[in-house]
């Protein structure tokens, strides 16, 4: 079966390529996710169709912590130890060399595959880089970014939220765009709930739903989070569902469509849950606490299971693909797939006895560049660069390092080889004494260093890239920093930021390949963060225009972040109406205009003047019924009004016979069937006519009022009705009130009694008899 998964796999990807170009958009219908296992440095794809392993590869040395991202059938994998990301091709399941696109990224490093890019992100510092989906390379140098939660939408938008500031950053076909202080700053995350992203607000307790099209936020909803509580939040994926998770031991479902968080389901008081996942009607809520996973019916709102699927106080991971809920143990071989009813099937990632058995590819990893510490090593973008490369060049001689003779001793020198050997003479055999005749090796170069900076004129809170090159010689295999600020580093290549404007001191010290270093420094000086300006201009006046710090015509100018999306909206006065944008709104339809401030730019807007007022009433075409209007005229044959401003207007609601006039709406909300207006504005006006009921004879009675005579008495629903009597088959004249009837027996002193009951909805019939009392 494992066969068959893996053959399956190999065919979705044939089908979805085309000339050897990875498939854009694969979809694996069995239901297999790639899982990984920081314990051994592995990464295993588990199909959920018969729980068995398709595939198992080594992505890096046992016990770096490793995070993966799937596209299609294809995972990225991220080694967070070494701050480098692999790609394991989904149908041959080989594995591409690692690569660092952010230099110094470890614990942060996260990625967010696209159709077209793969978004490394250092969720940790802020930072991004755009790199190639299929050899990983960066296009270009990393970016500063969002702090925080990086998502992607459905179409290909990246998402983030920067927890430190509240700032929304999205990135749409490589034009970055920030809206500021969307959530307070301090405790923030963002999720995706029916395709759409939702800034989880947690400092605020608030959700605030965002347009995928504008980055403009709704109406923020109220969150139930008490001030103390760990959350956990997630999306569904098809429903306008957020679901929050906290501590005290409760799932909160907000629908966002409603704006109601009011649906609560009981969890375990005090244990430490992890975020839900959904699965059909389903969703799935990790207890680390107990290694269950709490099962709950979202049309009953109740728990149907709570499977036991590791030991207690172990953190897993659950997620879904196609349907198909997985557990995972990153520390452990431990793996498996939960049913909708709860059933666990278990599954070995690997053998714990033997991690290499069943590998595809090289059990070894390869080894990524190296750099000093954690960081590692970048090689120099072959790419186009969004920034190209500065040099701040400063040389400086090599010197031995501390604690080593200046002059190299000439007896740990290995012997030479004789000509034609192939293998230096064996360990056993004492090696000739150095002849005093023999000449010394020649002495390495020194080296010239040279720092290069993706900028020389940085300003504060800038990402900058920086790298050492040797121009005399074998380049640096490490290398240390100090940036003038307190501020260190490590590797060949890194990245800093200065926080604040100044002239700073930059000082490297890098290793050789034979153990020299060398130092060198150079000095950069850092400006204030840049400014870039937004101008509105409103010409002939007419109204206002407000938004991001603009109130025109008071405030018409206002600095600004570069990448600031503002959202600008029009207000006419009482002689003027909606007019057009121009500038850098131009094109835009409607009273709002969003803008990112990249660069200066200029906004107009043009007022109409407002024509003779004019009022127009719009009727609601009635049913069962009609609207008569005061000066001619009645709905449904005219059902809108448009008369001068002030004029009056009166109308009348007239039912159908089998209807009564029950309530106004709109502008006549409260009044009798007449009604009276003044016409101002856009005006609508609605009327309600209710079905009569049928009519119902609720009481029949019949019996002697003596010799010869006999009476009848009714009562019916409704009261208004029409009355019909029959006696032995002969019409009752009208002289007999239409609920009392007196009539006499026939000479058998008995009476055959029918009566009808008719209004406009219905007629009802009912039979009686009498008889008569008989005697002189």
């Amino acid at each position: 079966m494992a066969v068959a998964a893996a053959l399956l796999l190999g065919v979705i990807v044939v089908i979805g390529s085309d000339d050897g170009e990875p498939a854009r958009d694969v979809r694996l219908l069995s239901g297999a996710a790639w899982l990984t296992s920081s314990k051994v440095g592995q990464v295993t794809l588990l199909d959920g169709s018969n729980v068995e392993v398709a595939a198992q590869v080594q992505v890096a040395p046992a016990g770096n912590s490793l995070e993966v991202a799937q596209q299609g059938s294809t995972a990225y994998a991220v080694d967070q130890t070494a701050g480098t990301v692999r790609r394991v091709d989904g149908g041959t399941f080989d594995l591409s060399a690692p690569q660092s696109p952010i230099p110094d990224a470890a614990a942060g490093l996260t990625a967010v595959p696209s159709r077209d890019v793969v978004y490394t992100v250092d969720k940790r510092r802020g930072m991004l880089a755009y790199t190639d989906p299929k050899n990983l390379v960066p296009r270009g140098d990393a970016v500063t970014f969002a702090a925080g939660t990086a998502t992607i939408d459905g179409n290909g938008t990246l998402w983030a939220i920067d927890a430190r500031t509240g700032d929304l950053s999205h990135v749409r076909e490589g034009k970055l765009s920030i809206r500021r202080q969307v959530a307070q700053p301090g405790n923030s995350e963002l999720v995706m709930v029916n395709g759409r992203p939702v800034v989880v607000d947690i400092a605020g307790r608030k959700a605030i739903s965002i347009d995928s099209d504008t980055g403009r936020p709704a109406d923020p909803i109220e969150l139930p989070i008490g001030g103390t509580e760990t959350v956990q939040v997630s999306g569904s994926r098809h429903d306008d569902r957020l679901y929050v998770v906290l501590s005290r031991g409760l799932l909160n479902v907000c629908d966002l469509a409603a704006g109601d968080c009011g649906k609560a389901i009981s969890l375990s008081e005090g244990n430490a849950f992890g975020p839900a996942v959904e699965s059909g009607n389903q969703v799935f809520v990790p207890d680390y606490t107990t290694g269950q996973v709490w099962i709950i019916d979202m049309q009953r709102s109740r728990v149907i299971a709570k499977p036991t699927v590791l030991t207690p106080g172990v953190r897993f991971e659950l997620l879904v693909r196609d349907g198909v809920v997985f557990y995972n143990d990153t520390n452990s071989e431990r793996a498996g797939v939960i049913q909708l009813d709860g059933t666990v099937i278990n599954a070995a990632k690997y053998d714990a006895t033997n991690p290499a058995r069943g590998l595809n590819g090289s059990v070894t990893p390869s080894e990524p560049p190296r750099q000093t510490g954690s960081s590692q090593a970048v090689p120099p973008s072959r790419g186009a660069s969004v920034v190209p490369s500065q040099v701040a060049r400063q040389t400086s001689v090599g010197q031995v390092p501390p604690g080593q003779p200046d002059v190299p001793d000439l007896t740990d020198l290995p012997t030479p080889l004789a000509s034609g050997s192939s293998s230096p003479r064996p360990s056993s055999v004492a090696s000739d004494p150095p002849s005093t005749s023999s000449t010394p090796p020649p002495t390495p170069a020194e080296p010239r260093l040279e720092i290069t900076m993706s900028t020389t004129t940085p300003t504060a809170n800038q990402t900058v890239t920086l790298r050492v090159n040797n121009l005399n010689g074998d380049q640096p295999v490490s290398a240390q920093w100090t940036f003038g600020d307190g501020g260190t580093g490590g590797g060949t290549t890194t990245t800093h930021q200065w926080t604040t404007a100044g002239s700073y001191l930059i000082t490297v010290t890098a290793t050789l390949p034979d153990g020299r270093q060398a130092p060198t420094s150079v000095n950069v000086n850092v400006s204030a963060v840049p400014t870039v300006r937004l101008a509105v201009s409103i010409p002939g006046g007419g109204g206002s225009v407000s938004g991001g710090g603009i109130n025109c015509p008071s405030t018409c100018s206002v600095d600004l972040q570069p990448h600031t999306q503002v959202t600008l909206t029009a207000q006419p006065d009482a002689t003027h109406q909606l007019g057009n944008w121009g500038g850098a709104c131009a094109g835009s339809s409607g009273a709002s205009c969003d803008v990112t401030v990249d660069t200066a730019k200029n906004v107009t807007y043009t007022f109409e003047s407002r024509p003779v007022p004019q009022a127009t009433l719009t009727i609601a075409s009635p049913t069962g019924g009609r609207i008569l209007i005061g000066g001619g005229g009645a709905c449904p044959s005219t059902c809108s009004v448009t008369r001068n401003a002030g004029t009056p207007i009166q109308l009348t609601a007239e039912p159908a016979n089998d209807r009564t006039f029950t309530s106004w709406g709109g502008a006549c909300a409260g009044q009798g069937a007449t009604c009276s207006l003044t016409m101002t504005g856009q005006q609508s006006v609605s009327a309600t006519f209710t079905l009569i009921d049928p009519p119902v004879i609720t009481k029949l009675e019949c019996g002697s009022l003596g010799r010869g005579t006999f009476q009848c008495e009714l009562a019916t629903t409704p009261a208004q009705v029409q009355v019909r009597w029959v006696v032995d088959g002969v019409a009752v004249p009208d002289e007999n009130d239409s609920k009392f009837m007196t009539h006499r027996c026939g000479s058998d002193n008995q009476a055959s009694i029918t009566v009808t009951v008719t209004n406009a909805r219905a007629s009802v019939s009912r039979d009686s008899g009498s008889r008569c009392e008989t005697g002189s």
